[in-house]
């Protein structure tokens, strides 16, 4: 797309880049060429809450155990320590199984270490901040943007139902904060909350600058060599990797869950698999070449 489509498709944006500064306050030059943007009809957003407490009612309905505000402290094994056997709960309580897959995100690492696994790559809890802010109706029409034009990096996307903006960032500035999962800040820090506001206002340059900003911080768990997950059975028999994606574990979720599917039932189905070589993001993998390295992979 071109600036002048984009203007008539999306009057409410700029086409402008964020600007960069040099020591004097003069702006620089970026050489970014003519604008450019990649428009894609039809992606829509899907609610992950709703589509969780759906999945959780089919789990129920199946029979599976699922349980909230379990901890889990450490892995089991085998006498000879060959093979995973299941997980040891916070109250010393076990659960046996011939399969565990460490799912656990951002404690993915400490649970590893229970059992003195590690693998070629490393993945981190790294915090994210976002950012929500009331719009009037007409920004309600806006698609999902990830502005790459410019050293910007903020991303925005908008929740007409209740005439909300969520904003937050791209840029590896804001995406490099390792943390503590057990000890971390789960608010909006100012200076960051600023920071997404004047990248957010020089791409909707009529949006109100009124009303409250609310925010909070998250994490995701970042593969720090390559932002691609690792997926497959560790050194240790019956344990399963299943991280590291960079914050994009709920939309990979149905070709992941075919992948660790496969991998320890050794069968495929005629329908919803993933053909995804089942070594491709094998723990053990060498680190992936990539033209640019970003969390928006």
């Amino acid at each position: 797309r071109d600036e002048a489509e984009l203007g008539r498709r999306f009057p409410l944006m700029s086409p402008e880049p964020f600007p960069t500064f040099d020591e004097h306050g003069e702006e620089v030059s970026q050489g970014l060429g003519s604008f450019s943007a990649v428009y894609e009809h039809g992606c829509g957003h899907l609610d992950s809450s709703t589509c969780l407490t759906d999945l959780l009612a089919a789990c129920r309905r199946d029979g599976i155990d699922v349980r909230f505000n379990t901890r889990v402290e450490k892995f089991t094994t085998s006498s000879d320590g060959a093979r995973c056997t299941g997980v040891q709960l916070a109250d010393s309580s076990t659960i046996s199984t011939p399969y565990v897959v460490n799912a656990a995100g951002p404690w993915f690492n400490k649970l590893n270490e229970s059992v003195g696994i590690s693998l070629s790559t490393t993945a981190l809890p790294t915090r994210i901040q976002v950012g929500h802010k009331w719009i009037p109706d007409d920004f309600c029409s806006l698609p999902f943007v990830a502005d790459g034009w410019g050293p910007s990096g903020i991303y925005f996307m908008p929740r007409a139902a209740n005439n909300q903006l969520v904003f937050g960032s791209v840029a590896h500035r804001f995406e490099s904060e390792i943390v503590d999962p057990d000890n971390y800040n789960t608010a909006l820090d100012p200076d960051v909350k600023q920071d997404y506001l004047n990248c957010l206002f020089h791409r909707l340059p009529t949006l109100p600058r009124d009303g409250e900003i609310v925010g909070f911080s998250s994490m995701y768990t970042v593969n720090q060599d390559d932002v691609h997950p690792m997926i497959g059975e560790t050194t240790l028999g019956g344990l399963w990797a299943c991280n590291g994606f960079s914050g994009h574990g709920f939309k990979l979720a149905p070709a992941v869950g075919s992948l660790v599917a496969q991998q320890i039932s050794g069968k495929t189905l005629s329908t919803w698999e993933t053909d995804v070589p089942t070594d491709f993001m094998g723990p053990y993998r060498e680190v992936l070449s990539l033209k640019a390295k970003t969390h928006f992979a």
